[in-house]
């Protein structure tokens, strides 16, 4: 496989141009040259095999040559909502669900929150999409949305199915035989969903389910939540 890189502004018909963090890779540290091909993929389902033309301080110059647009894939819209974890458990759970075709993540706050979904930390996250992304040949950036409360996102959602991962819930795999359009799932810190943050998504249709046997960390959940759902058909 070439290397791959985000495009993040719109070609024009043969032409594309890497700034930033992408062209300085490119430049500095893959040392590209006049010539070298590499591939490239703006984030919406569309790749290009391209050819650098001409390397500057602060941009590299791109042909490119016949584009590849995806198709939809034949499964549920997945959002996951999640109480961050700490530190570099985030990096790893954001990749990892990347790569298991997860379309959005939603930032979630909770009574029991350890991590504070800020700025910063928003912005790492979404680094993180874009690396996760080139290494895995995945030509669509999961979005990462504005940080919500817990409350805030269980009396709003209107997704087709709505999920609160639970332990003691049915398990997750009884969704694999019904068509959906859209899925949430909405997993909560290591100590759990309050009575009240229970009570609220009961009443705004929410579904109970586990996702194994075991308690599992807040990444684990999110990747068993990202595999299950994968196995899932919109019609």
């Amino acid at each position: 496989m070439s290397h791959r890189f985000f495009l993040s502004q719109t070609p024009t018909e043969d032409t594309a141009r890497l700034e930033g963090d992408e062209a300085r890779h490119l430049a500095r540290v893959m040392r590209a040259k006049t010539g070298d091909t590499v591939e490239l993929f703006d984030g919406q389902g569309t790749s290009w095999p391209a050819t650098v033309v001409s390397i500057e301080r602060n941009h590299v110059d791109l042909s490119l040559g016949h584009k590849h647009s995806e198709r939809s894939p034949d499964k549920p819209a997945l959002t996951l909502a999640v109480a961050l974890p700490k530190g570099d458990r985030q990096k790893w759970l954001i990749e990892k669900i990347t790569e298991l075709g997860t379309d959005s993540l939603v930032p979630l706050t909770t009574t029991r929150s350890v991590a504070e979904p800020t700025a910063a930390a928003i912005s790492r996250l979404q680094r993180g999409v874009i690396e996760s992304c080139k290494q895995s040949g995945r030509n669509r950036l999961l979005q990462i949305t504005p940080p919500q409360s817990v409350h805030d996102l269980l009396t709003t959602s209107s997704a087709s199915l709505k999920i609160l991962a639970c332990p003691d819930g049915n398990p997750m795999q009884s969704i694999l035989l019904k068509p959906i359009d859209t899925l949430l799932i909405v997993i909560g810190p290591e100590g759990g969903f309050t009575d009240e943050e229970i009570s609220t998504a009961q009443a705004h249709g929410f579904q109970q389910m586990s996702l194994c046997e075991n308690i599992l960390r807040i990444e684990t959940a999110a990747v068993a939540a990202a595999v299950i759902a994968g196995q899932c058909h919109n019609t």
